[in-house]
């Protein structure tokens, strides 16, 4: 692989870069948090928030404009007579203006790793060099640290008076609009040695106030331990009359702390600006400081932090521990090519996955997806990662997270932060996304097929009940709310069901849920959230094909498991059987007739539900799933497939609210939606005719003429009402016309999984290209939601796209993945991504075991030329039953008997 164009650069192996004088560049954010819930953003100048959640921000929430627009930043100054007042991250009115004239402008470098980052500046007319490192700690935590140093770079002695400014906000992110200055007002303030706490004595929620018992401070100490010389706890007297963040007056007249504040402190908005002694370094020498900025439940915990972290050394030994948490997490799938860019880069990917399992879709400054938490899609494509990388892990949180199914087959969309613990909607809107019953399969057939644990499928979980039925169509009058979440039968019984049970109910009840084309309903939208004003006849023939795919997963994972245990049946849930054949004939060509058979069911597990278990034949029930299965993926392939007056083929989307088809010819040109060719051939609806032509299409009528990315979506016309607010959005960016890195990754996996490798590595390029020309994308390393029509990355860090890329990387590319535990070896690599020695490597595990696995392909054989000739284990070498070919099965008995507890070399030679 060629290196991509950058203006940042690695400097090492482990992901670590470094870039130079990025601080004009407006939208650059940095992820820093930790899995105690700690949630913060940090920019080349030390802007960006920190909160634990929607209600407890401990700085100003900002969304990206706020970046650049905010003088409320992280900052440290230090004052003496030659200097004024000097900001060591540039936020000086003073500094500012030298930035945008030219003038004597500072070098500003920024050096990161997973996931720490350090701003440093070097100042020769001022005699000073610094470098402040920001992390959040691996530890119970809640607080971000950090760690100043500064350097006297002058051949004589130089001294300053430094303080911190940490403006607190400590409140509710709502409160931002909505009763500000009130619950200001709210604020009690208590003072330490070390800094400032600040408990507002009431959570402001007009539909019920609450007890505030979150606590918000900023502590700081110097190199030693020792304690600060005072501080300016309120704004006001740190700021002044007339002064600002970026001009305070506290430091610009080097006032000294009040011993008598002249104001009242509580009510008052907080800030930490704490002074130490005036510092005296003679040349070459350096001092640091620490601070400590979080929220806490209990007030005891500040102590803790300044126990753990209230010194230099202390503070660089929680940062050295931070980086080999995250350095162990983007390890767990290693590439090792010719290009160091690209392996270090998907080391970012590597642990984004990890990033939104912390801050949801939320909390980082493109705050586009509401009030925080997880959605519960989000929820399972994360798990794709997860189980690749540590899949023993992941077992108790899948079965889990399948408590937040309901019986008619729709599900509770937030997930809180306990888990198994979820929220009906993150607006308390009665709605129904009908894709999300498909993506738990998904997930759990990777599971199974890295584990080989079957057994997951017959686990028992409960069901989730709420005010919600007949997905959302429908309000439970009689639900009381105080009786809590659970399904229970009329009796008053808890109901439980197996996840074999969970997943029926998902895929059952939407093979029937059909609009007039005889289509899945597209109800309050699919996987495309701005697909939300077509929820009466609207129709989704992607998801269509997804769910068709699904049902012949289910049969073929009752399939294994039959032929496992050697069992003839299943106990199930009685009222299931209304939705098959094995109880009466159905004509799937019928939609009223599907109609009627849902609403019998939701009759059946209304009011009178029984909770009742029948016995199901595991035979007659594979036979039912397939048929069922083969029928969608035909309507798909027959009836949805498009030839376009221009000569192009490809697949129709949706129907909108008019019953109207929305892709296909018209006066503008050829309609046409990524997402409908992705899961078409992705699910096996596509021909391999289609797949081919659909790709072309797709080359022709989605690809950016100034990006070079596939963009979701072709022009989609003047705005209206009948289809989703995606109509109102400017064409190019996000999911209406933008280069949308999520269904891009997905379009390559599915070519990849249809044997179409050029095709599918022709995407992963402009995936891969995009992200990484930093002078268009603007953003630091890893892969972001979607690149705009300027070639600007959007929405980074907390995107399914990092899952499904590591997914399609390993699994589809390197062909490297378990198949009911056992290990297939299947690689579609290019000729070119191998290296000059004929060598493809990557690194990963598989049954608890470390891999490192070499492709030898000395013949320079391009795909599909070569096959799997010899196999080599920790240098003997390694017989399998079975035939040589394109692809190699190792029977898990055998291969973990083989592996040893280090780092395994599993070499693999390719010939013809």
């Amino acid at each position: 692989m060629k290196e991509a164009n950058s203006s940042w650069r690695f400097t090492d192996e482990e992901g670590s870069f470094e870039w130079v004088n990025p601080d004009t560049w407006n939208e650059l954010y940095f992820p820093i948090c930790n899995e105690a819930g700690l949630m913060a953003s940090v920019t080349p100048t030390l802007h960006g928030d920190c909160t634990t959640g929607q209600h407890s921000f401990v700085r100003l929430p900002l969304v990206v404009q706020d970046l650049y627009n905010t003088r409320s930043a992280r900052n440290f100054w230090i004052y003496n007579d030659d200097l004024s007042a000097y900001s060591l991250t540039g936020n000086s009115a003073r500094q500012r203006s030298a930035l945008f004239t030219g003038k004597d402008r500072v070098e500003v470098r920024i050096t990161a790793a997973p996931l720490a980052f350090t701003l440093r500046r070097a100042d020769p007319d001022a005699g000073i060099e610094s470098a402040i490192t920001i992390y959040s700690p691996i530890a119970d935590d809640k607080v971000e640290i950090l760690l100043v140093k500064i350097t006297n770079i002058s051949p004589r002695e130089v001294s300053f008076v430094p303080t911190s400014g940490f403006p607190l906000y400590a409140r509710s992110a709502d409160s931002l609009r909505d009763h500000n200055h009130w619950t200001s007002m709210s604020h009690r303030m208590s003072l330490s040695d070390y800094g400032l706490i600040v408990k507002p004595a009431m959570r402001h929620d007009e539909r019920g106030h609450r007890r505030n018992r979150t606590s918000y401070f900023v502590v700081a100490a110097g190199s030693s331990g020792e304690k600060p010389e005072g501080q300016f706890p309120t704004v006001a007297e740190f700021i002044g009359e007339g002064g600002s963040f970026d001009w305070p007056r506290a430091v610009v007249e080097n006032r000294s702390p009040y011993a008598i504040p002249p104001n009242r402190r509580d009510g008052m908005e907080a800030i930490g600006a704490i002074r130490f002694a005036e510092a005296r370094l003679g040349s070459g020498r350096s001092i640091e400081y620490v601070v400590i900025e979080g929220a806490t439940e209990d007030e005891s915990g500040i102590e803790r932090c300044l126990e753990r972290y209230g010194s230099s050394s202390k503070a660089r030994s929680a940062l050295d521990a931070t980086l080999a948490y995250w350095k162990e997490r983007s390890e767990r799938v290693v590439f090792k090519t010719e290009d160091r860019h690209f392996n270090n880069w998907m080391r970012w990917v590597a642990i984004q996955p990890t990033l939104r399992k912390i801050y949801g879709n939320s909390f980082l400054p493109h705050f586009d997806y509401g009030r925080g938490g997880r959605g519960w899609r989000d929820l399972w494509q994360d798990c794709l990662a997860l189980l690749l990388q540590s899949p023993g892990e992941m077992r108790a949180t899948l079965v889990a997270n399948f408590a937040g199914v309901r019986l008619d087959g729709s599900n509770a969309t937030i997930i809180e932060k306990g888990l198994g613990e979820f929220a009906a909607d993150r607006n308390r809107i009665s709605r129904v996304w009908m894709d999300h019953g498909a993506w738990p399969l998904f997930a759990v057939k990777l599971y199974i097929d890295q584990t080989g644990d079957l057994d997951i499928l017959f686990q028992s979980q409960s069901y989730w009940k709420d005010h919600q039925i007949r997905r959302a169509k429908s309000v439970d009058v009689s639900w009381d709310p105080s009786a809590g979440s659970l399904q229970r039968s009329a009796r008053g019984d808890a109901y439980s069901g197996s996840i074999f049970e969970h997943l029926l109910v998902q895929h059952l009840t939407c093979f029937h849920n059909v609009g007039e084309h005889n289509i899945i309903r597209l109800e309050d939208g699919d996987w495309n959230d701005l697909l939300d004003m077509a929820g009466e006849r609207g129709e989704t023939v992607p998801f269509t094909a997804f769910y068709g795919f699904n049902l012949l997963i289910l049969a073929e994972l009752l399939r294994a498991y039959r032929g496992r245990s050697g069992a003839d049946e299943i106990e199930l849930l009685e009222d299931l059987a209304s939705l098959t054949r094995l109880e009466e004939g159905l004509d799937y060509d019928s939609v009223v007739e599907k109609r009627k058979r849902l609403d019998s069911y939701y009759d059946r597990i209304g009011k009178a539900f029984r909770g009742g278990k029948a016995r199901f034949p595991i035979r007659d029930l594979i036979e039912d799933l397939e048929g069922k299965g083969r029928w969608l993926l035909e309507r798909v392939r027959s009836a949805e497939w498009i030839e376009s007056k221009t000569g192009y083929g490809f697949f129709n989307g949706y129907y909108d609210d008019d019953g109207a088809r929305v892709d296909g010819d018209d006066s503008e040109g050829p309609r046409m939606n990524l997402t409908a060719q992705t899961f078409a051939i992705m699910s096996g609806a596509a021909s391999p005719e289609q797949v081919a032509r659909s790709f072309r299409a797709a080359s022709c009528l989605l690809r950016d003429p100034r990006t070079g990315g596939f963009r979701l979506t072709s022009p989609l016309g003047g705005h209206t009402w009948n289809f989703g607010r995606g109509f109102a959005v400017v064409y190019g960016e996000k999911e209406t016309g933008g280069a949308f890195n999520h269904m891009a990754v997905m379009f390559m996996n599915a070519l990849y999984r249809r044997g179409f490798v050029k095709e599918g590595y022709a995407v992963f390029r402009s995936v891969y290209e995009l992200a990484n020309d930093i002078e268009k994308a603007r953003i630091f390393p890893g892969i972001p939601e979607y690149i705009n029509h300027e070639g600007r990355g959007k929405y980074h860090y907390l995107t399914g796209s990092a899952s499904w890329l590591l997914m399609t990387l390993l699994v589809e590319m390197y062909g490297v993945r378990g198949r009911y535990g056992d290990l297939l070896l299947e690689p579609k690599l290019l000729l070119e991504q191998f290296d000059r020695e004929g060598e493809a490597k990557v690194s990963t595990s598989f049954l608890g075991r470390r891999i490192d696995l070499r492709y030898v392909n000395r013949s320079r054989l391009e795909y599909p030329r070569y096959r799997i000739v010899r196999l080599g284990l920790n240098g003997e070498s390694l017989q399998i039953e079975g035939p040589y070919g394109s692809s190699v099965l190792l029977d898990r008995t055998t291969l973990a008997r083989a592996l040893g507890e280090g780092v395994n070399r599993l070499d693999v030679e390719l010939g013809e």
